[in-house]
């Protein structure tokens, strides 16, 4: 291992320590090509600053995960350097921080990052999806937050990054990358949050461009053992963004969008690991064949593009400015992921894909999935606390796409029928934008200015005080019967004409 960094800092400083200075942004130089048992080389040089000292920091958490991820764990071989190539002091002080004397000075600093994992089933489960993977002649998965950081004294800064890779190896992101030569890619964004905010898949490409109205849907593929099988996803996908696209008024409000899907070979079964971002989505798949892949595919893709409203366009300022080191978290996790969950199984059936008694079957099967969760908590209590309440964690999609099924019945009962939750998110999505955050606080009183007085009760009833989801008599609205022993929906004999008409707002039109 020594003489692996050894050799790697002769290649990284033997490039030239006084070949970068600094500039306004950071200006990172990322090593694929001379991966090696499982660690790469990362360097960078800090944008321009007056600092006697600095704090450089990788995330403790990152938005959409709401775990202690600690990716400080992946760092070692930290060291920083001045314009002659000698060494400044710095002091690691806990997993994910470290103090550099001297940073106005500071001309390279370099690290080595091993990678998070190898394969699909190694221990320790989960969180897959949010690390990289390194297989050097293969592919590589790269998650931007177990790469790089940035000093706390320097935010809001640009990152201009440099990779060197395999000449075969090609870039697919949301994200667009400049090819300086067949071995380095470019890409610059505007700030940290936008980094890390968009993984990339480097391999050779199996890649299918899709165009949804005015959206173009990159998928791209990877597969050891499977190669043009990119072309068969997209296929599928396009069917499920087509419709999303008619559920939400007839057009996406995201210019581009990437699918980046990992499979690995795997002796049994299936499983699956995957994070949304704000234009892309990364999945892992193990499998023993690709047989049940695109049926896989298509609940997580149809979920993670739910995503472009919530939190894409409409989120808290805690989403907006987030703190990767000690996040505060927003109040609001029953709408990033309660609405974006019910709008998943409420989609098909608004655009005629399923019957209502496969919706039935849908309802039924998150009221199941809910007892497993004490659900007298509060939702908002829940959300602000979900690093501490992880075992109550996948309730949000559970619970609160039963809430936001109720909300959405409720709207429509106090409109006759001319307003429901996706009128509500379109309203949203036109008073913020992914640029103008709500404050967390004000968000149920702005909902209910956009709705009725009836609404605030609604939310201070179920998503704050955590009373049970109301949902016998928010079903029945709908001529729908809740069974609440046996937990089944059914349709009810003879309903009514308002229960009808109710019904065909909310499901039928």
């Amino acid at each position: 291992m020594n003489k692996f960094v050894l050799l790697i800092a002769m290649l990284v400083f033997s490039s030239g320590l006084l070949a970068q200075s600094q500039t306004n942004s950071y200006q990172y130089k990322i090593d694929l090509l001379n991966e090696k048992n499982n660690k790469i080389c990362v360097s960078f040089v800090p944008p321009k600053n007056n600092l006697q000292k600095g704090k450089f920091v990788m995330p403790k958490l990152i938005p959409g995960y709401y775990d202690a991820l600690n990716f400080g764990q992946y760092i070692s071989e930290f060291q920083a350097f001045n314009k002659r190539g000698k060494n400044i002091a710095a002091k690691r002080l806990d997993t994910n921080t470290w103090v550099i004397s001297d940073l106005k000075n500071i001309a390279k600093i370099a690290y080595v990052v091993s990678g998070g994992w190898n394969q699909l089933t190694q221990n320790p489960p989960g969180g897959k999806s949010t690390s990289s993977m390194y297989k050097k002649d293969s592919v590589f998965v790269i998650n931007y937050n177990s790469l790089v950081g940035y000093f706390e004294e320097i935010k809001n800064r640009g990152y201009d990054v440099t990779i060197t890779k395999n000449k075969k190896f090609y870039p697919s992101s949301a994200l667009d990358y400049i090819c300086k030569n067949d071995t380095t890619d470019i890409l610059s964004v505007k700030n940290y949050r936008q980094l890390v905010d968009a993984p990339v898949l480097f391999c050779v490409p199996d890649t299918t461009w899709i165009k949804v109205g005015d959206t173009k849907v990159l998928v791209s593929f990877y597969s050891k053992e499977h190669r043009a099988y990119s072309k068969t996803l997209a296929t599928k996908i396009e069917t499920i963004l087509s419709n999303q696209q008619t559920y939400l008024g007839g057009k996406l409000p995201v210019n581009k969008y990437a699918f980046l899907i990992y499979q690995e070979k795997i002796p049994k079964g299936m499983t699956g690991d995957g994070l949304e971002h704000n234009n892309s989505t990364l999945c892992l798949y193990g499998s023993k064949t690709l047989d049940r892949l695109p049926e896989a595919l298509m609940g997580v893709a149809s979920h993670e593009f739910f995503h472009i409203l919530t939190p894409l366009n409409v989120h808290s300022e805690e989403v907006q400015n987030f703190n990767f080191l000690n996040p505060r978290l927003s109040r609001h996790l029953w709408l990033y992921e309660g609405m974006t969950e019910y709008a998943t199984i409420h989609m098909p059936i608004k655009q005629h894909m399923i019957n209502i008694q496969e919706f039935a079957k849908n309802i039924e099967g998150k009221i199941k999935a809910m007892e497993k969760f004490n659900n007298s908590l509060s939702m908002t209590e829940m959300s602000t606390n979900a690093i501490n309440m992880q075992d109550q964690y996948m309730n949000f999609y559970q619970k609160g796409a039963l809430l936001c099924l109720c909300l959405d019945i409720r709207l429509r009962e106090l409109s006759n029928g001319k307003f429901g939750a996706q009128d509500l998110m379109q309203k949203l999505v036109k008073k913020y934008g992914p640029e103008r955050a709500f404050k967390d606080e004000d968000l149920f009183n702005v909902i209910t200015a956009l709705t009725f007085p009836e609404i605030r009760k609604f939310f201070r009833d179920y998503v704050e005080a955590g009373r049970p989801v109301p949902l016998k008599e928010s079903l029945l609205k709908a001529g729908l019967d809740y069974d609440e022993s046996a937990k089944t929906v059914v349709e009810i004999n003879n309903p009514s004409i308002g229960q009808l008409a109710l019904r065909k707002a909310w499901i039928d039109q």
